[in-house]
């Protein structure tokens, strides 16, 4: 684990002009997201420690900025607790990106009123579940304002690109395999990089034959923060490009060192 130099996002606020929330109204702010009072409370939680991950990439760079360099020591704990918080972002975003699909789902066959009815159903007069409850409240809001389905499909498509760069350095880090290619080994997963900028933990998205990327810790809650001010919905096809591009095959990229072939 070495420090490296480049930052292809450039200068970013420093950790004393973020405000401590920023990150939790964001979370909530997502459609579906602020009606769960246990996503809620998750969110808080990931906010919490990205504050103190801040506070300790804020000595990183710091670190690498005087005559010794880096200290290992702190950058081998800051790479350890920066994977723990991805993998906590990475389980809350999907939690709340399959209920949402559901949502979606069940609306266009004509099934929220039976899922609410479901969901409403008692075992016992003592069988309480809040979080039970308060979605099918949130489904019954949802059977009376329709429109709020194109709420919940512009949120998912907002959030595809991050949770997909999530997604696929989640699977190097813990699965040690390639995103969707089970059979291709990660490169170095788990390898990381200080950022210059941020003192950020760097990691390289790729494949077996080409680099994808590179995102830090920081990127990703900076991404979510941006969700509540960047009201950009991508479209369909902007979508199917990404993915295009993430699911890169060596056939797709094109050998410069190459002669092309001959006309006939």
């Amino acid at each position: 684990m070495v420090e490296t130099d480049d930052d292809d996002v450039g200068m970013r606020r420093g950790a004393e002009e973020i405000g401590a929330r920023e990150l939790d109204k964001a979370l909530r702010g997502l459609t579906l997201f602020g009606d769960d009072i246990y996503l809620g409370m998750q969110a808080t939680n990931v906010a919490l420690v990205d504050v103190f991950l801040m506070q300790m990439e804020t000595e990183a760079r710091e670190y690498r900025s005087d005559d010794e360099g880096i200290n290992l020591e702190h950058a081998v704990l800051l790479n350890a607790l920066s994977q723990q918080w991805l993998f906590a972002v990475y389980e809350l975003l999907r939690t709340w990106r399959e209920r949402a699909k559901s949502v979606l789902k069940w609306h266009s066959n004509g099934g929220l009123k039976l899922k609410a009815e479901a969901l409403e159903k008692r075992r016992n007069p003592g069988d309480l579940n809040l979080g039970r409850d308060r979605f099918a409240q949130t489904i019954r809001k949802i059977i009376d304002h329709p429109k709020i389905t194109k709420e919940i499909a512009d949120d998912l498509a907002r959030t595809h690109v991050l949770f997909r760069q999530l997604e696929f350095l989640r699977v190097a880090l813990a699965k040690h395999e390639v995103s969707g290619q089970p059979k291709l080994f990660a490169r170095a997963p788990g390898y990381a990089r200080i950022d210059m900028w941020t003192g950020s933990m760097s990691y390289e998205l790729s494949n077996d034959f080409v680099i994808l990327g590179q995102v830090t810790r920081r990127s990703f809650a900076d991404g979510i923060r941006a969700l509540s001010t960047d009201r950009t919905v991508p479209s369909k096809e902007d979508i199917a490009a990404y993915e295009a591009f993430m699911a890169l095959k060596p056939d797709d990229v094109p050998d410069f060192g190459k002669a092309p072939a001959p006309k006939l």
